[in-house]
């Protein structure tokens, strides 16, 4: 059964009343599918679907994080 927890929401930089949010999503393909992080942006707070999304999976959630980590160094 899919189950989506909200972790948090961050008004979108650059943006008047856009927000990215960050949820966990277990089993999001049907029953038995592994877990995945959502990360999703609206560039307006109001529309029912976000403008973009990812999903990744959980098991590669560390190597994204380095990632991230390494793409804020480079900026």
């Amino acid at each position: 059964m899919k189950e989506t927890k909200l972790i948090k929401e961050i008004p979108l930089a650059s943006s008047d009343n856009g927000v990215l949010s960050v949820a966990t999503v277990k089993e999001p393909y049907g029953e038995g599918s592994e877990p995945v992080v959502s990360i999703a942006i609206w560039l307006t707070k109001s529309d029912d679907e976000p403008d973009w999304k990812v999903h990744v999976p959980a098991k590669n959630l560390d190597q994204v994080i380095e990632a991230l980590q390494e793409a804020k160094k480079a900026l």
